[in-house]
């Protein structure tokens, strides 16, 4: 069988702005230019072959769906190399789309009585 999917040392680094608490701090923020760089995913390798099933597990905050969008082509790997059927997926968008189907949602908790009243 042949690699389908492959992730070599793959990071993804985000520059996140350094919030000050306060209303104060606030104001500060709107003119600051005080920021600090988060690694979301961090020289991260695997290869997946055709017709294998897996599951992408870890805790929150660990850059699972940072490694996904990077694998959709949504967001650009820092640095490091994805394949997915032989092509770079962030240069190629709307083909790589064609292609493959990923679902994202977001799940709220909501108290029963907030629910029953709308």
């Amino acid at each position: 069988m042949s690699a389908i999917i492959e992730i070599k040392n793959v990071t993804k680094e985000f520059k996140v702005l350094n919030r000050r608490e306060g209303l104060k701090g606030s104001l500060r923020d709107l003119f600051s230019r005080d920021y600090k760089t988060v690694r979301a995913v961090d020289n991260i390798s695997m290869t997946i072959e055709q017709g294998e099933i897996v599951g992408y597990l870890g805790p929150n905050g660990a850059g699972k769906s940072t490694t996904i969008k990077m694998m959709t082509g949504v967001l650009e790997p820092t640095s490091g190399e994805i394949l997915i059927g032989g092509g770079v997926p962030y240069q190629n968008r709307t083909k790589n789309a064609q292609e493959i189907g990923v679902v994202f949602s977001r799940t709220s908790i909501r108290s029963p009585m907030r629910t029953m009243r709308g």
